[in-house]
């Protein structure tokens, strides 16, 4: 059953690389792999739980290259800002490449919750860790660091869903991506300053 698992997963990657979420049925992907629409259902409750699955591992791992390649810069308020910067861009990225509607996000976000909830508290990990840097060398103030790094992950949170909410008959343009940029980092860093020394 597992290798069936894999097979589909593989499949349905290839398709959503290749088609965009948007243009993938769940017929092509039960069709890619040689099996009814009805017995793929058996593994996977609809179109979104494939979609989710078959890039869990990547969006994993592009996580942890988000820390790395943060952890490169030399202050901590860099680090978060990067951080930040990197995961936008791949939210993105995402978006635009596989063409998924907003309303799809918004509704996988439900679906997928503890999934999505690890991610995010890996990033609330890593605020609490630069900021603890920042005190420590004497960049910030002392502060609740923990509620610190959790509103800073609370307004970049608001603020995308905000915009992306403006979207959901309509595909967000890289000229909206670029002003949902700007208004979280402007955000962000007024909480930054705030604690700054």
């Amino acid at each position: 059953m597992a290798d069936k698992k894999e097979q589909i997963l593989d499949a349905a990657k290839q398709l959503f690389d290749r088609q965009g979420y948007a243009k993938t049925s769940v017929d092509d992907i039960s069709q890619a792999v040689g099996m009814r629409k009805s017995s793929l259902y058996y593994y996977f409750k609809n179109k979104e739980d494939l979609f989710m699955c078959s890039f869990r591992n990547d969006w994993h791992e592009k996580f942890k290259i988000f820390e790395a390649e943060a952890n490169k810069e030399n202050t901590p308020t860099r680090k978060i800002l990067t951080y930040i910067t990197q995961s936008l861009n791949y939210y993105e990225k995402v978006v635009i490449h596989h063409k998924i509607p907003v309303k799809s996000l918004i509704e996988t976000r439900n679906l997928y919750r503890s999934f999505i909830n690890k991610i995010n508290r890996g990033g609330i990990e890593f605020y609490i860790e630069a900021i603890n840097e920042g005190i420590e060398n004497g960049d910030f103030k002392a502060c609740e660091v923990n509620k610190v790094a959790e509103s800073l992950f609370l307004i970049k949170f608001s603020i995308q869903y905000d915009q992306l909410s403006m979207f959901i008959h309509t595909y967000p343009t890289e000229a909206d991506w670029t002003h949902i940029r700007e208004q979280i980092l402007f955000a962000i860093s007024l909480v930054l300053d705030g604690i700054r020394r």
